[in-house]
């Protein structure tokens, strides 16, 4: 038996790069599934960065719901930072909704695998490829075929042929484990993320954007791979199956790289000693607040951080400060920040007191970094594409459906609306 249902994710895609390609027909077989269905913009998660939006996209939930608001978060009482784990979701994906049979691919921000009714292989960031799959019994099959999680990105620098020669190759034996695991057992769900569109827009972004790029038609070319895989997927689901496509997030130029912590320092809201090896430790008590993971801006709450010195009753004053203060910051004439998001006003639910009180989101051109040692706030940044919030798709093989301002939250109560009892 085939698929009942099918979820495709191409991580990081924005919708005009979608509509340019199948415009020009890179991706013919995504021209005719738009023509039969629903394709419309969508919202990422706030902060716009894979865990936080994927995990978002599976529990129908906003990060102040299920806990996860990037890849890294400050352990508690501390400023040491650790990794995203399954383990920290607080709220149920759909899969733990249903007693029917799932078949999860390179689900990214998934990593340690947890037990379900299914098979799961997750998606990056996952260090250990023993834990990134359930049950178990398939191991063999990744470790004989070599399977990789994720491209080694390290292989831009050394050569771009051999980069491209890997994303291929990664996404072909996505593709053939799929296949394998259908072989094997019938499913309700197949669910199957592409993260090689990601990679491939961060480092050759300025490569789609120019014509006259040695490897512009590399690009195309990978993404005429990605249409013929979509192809390959929607013909194993049943005729009648319906089917969800979506990104995560969007993606846009990079010209300008905007280190925000120096920003802070230079304003005297950071004070820090200068030890490299402690990272956030050197964080004095005389400051205010600080950046992590790009867009996400910390006060330095009192009882919350061993330094910490903002007292409750001083909270909104500062994010007022900080928020002005942002919203002013140009470059030669150019306004750098497009919005600056307020916690309370982005986030709902018990875990809303662990997510940054402030999110900052650039204008078009520029991409922020959080280096706590850097001289200069302006500079150039070794990627050439950087996430945007607010231009990922939907798409759903469904004529006439109306699909105005959702987030990617809504993703799957749209499909539940559209009659998948699954969900329910």
């Amino acid at each position: 038996m085939k698929p009942r249902e099918g979820i495709i994710g191409l991580d990081g895609v924005p919708i005009h790069l979608l509509e340019t390609l199948t415009d020009n027909n890179t991706m013919p077989y995504m021209k005719q599934l738009i023509k039969e269905g629903t394709l419309a913009p969508l919202h990422s998660s706030l902060p716009p960065n894979s865990a936080a939006s994927w995990n978002s996209m599976i529990t129908g939930t906003n990060p102040g719901k299920h806990g996860i608001f990037g890849f890294t978060e400050f352990i508690p009482g501390t400023y040491s930072q650790s990794f995203h784990n399954s383990h920290k979701l607080k709220a149920k994906p759909f899969w733990q909704k249903t007693n029917k049979q799932n078949l999860i691919i390179n689900l990214p921000a998934s990593y340690p695998v947890q037990p379900l009714n299914g098979v799961m292989i997750t998606g990056f960031v996952s260090p250990n490829l023993n834990k990134s799959i359930y049950p178990q019994e398939h191991l063999p099959w990744l470790q004989e075929n070599d399977y990789q999680v994720d491209v080694d990105t390290s292989l831009f620098n050394e050569s771009i042929p051999l980069f491209l020669e890997k994303l291929n190759e990664t996404l072909e034996k996505r593709v053939n484990l799929i296949d394998y695991l259908l072989s094997k057992h019938n499913y309700h769900t197949l669910f199957f993320v592409v993260t090689g569109t990601d990679r491939i827009e961060h480092y050759l972004w300025n490569a789609y954007m120019d014509n006259n790029h040695p490897h512009h038609q590399d690009f195309l070319d990978f993404f005429k791979k990605v249409d013929q895989t979509i192809e390959h997927i929607t013909e194993l689901l049943d005729p009648s199956a319906p089917l969800l496509m979506l990104s995560d997030h969007g993606m846009g130029p990079i010209n300008i790289s905007v280190n925000l912590n120096t920003l802070l320092r230079q304003e005297d809201y950071l004070i820090h000693e200068t030890n490299p090896r402690k990272n956030y430790n050197n964080i004095q008590k005389e400051t205010r607040a600080f950046v992590a993971e790009q867009t996400k801006i910390y006060l330095n709450h009192k009882g919350k951080f061993p330094n910490g010195s903002v007292k409750k009753t001083k909270v909104n004053e500062l994010q007022e400060e900080l928020v002005e203060l942002l919203l002013d910051l140009t470059y030669k004439g150019k306004k750098v920040v497009k919005n600056v998001y307020k916690r309370q006003d982005i986030f709902s639910g018990p875990q809303t007191s662990n997510g940054p009180d402030l999110v900052v989101i650039p204008h078009k051109g520029f991409t922020f970094k959080t280096n706590l040692f850097k001289e200069n706030i302006f500079g150039k940044d070794l990627l050439t594409g950087t996430h945007t919030e607010d231009d990922a798709f939907l798409y759903i093989r469904e004529q006439g459906l109306e699909l105005e301002n959702l987030w990617i939250k809504d993703a799957i109560n749209i499909f539940k609306q559209i009659g998948e009892k699954n969900y329910a």
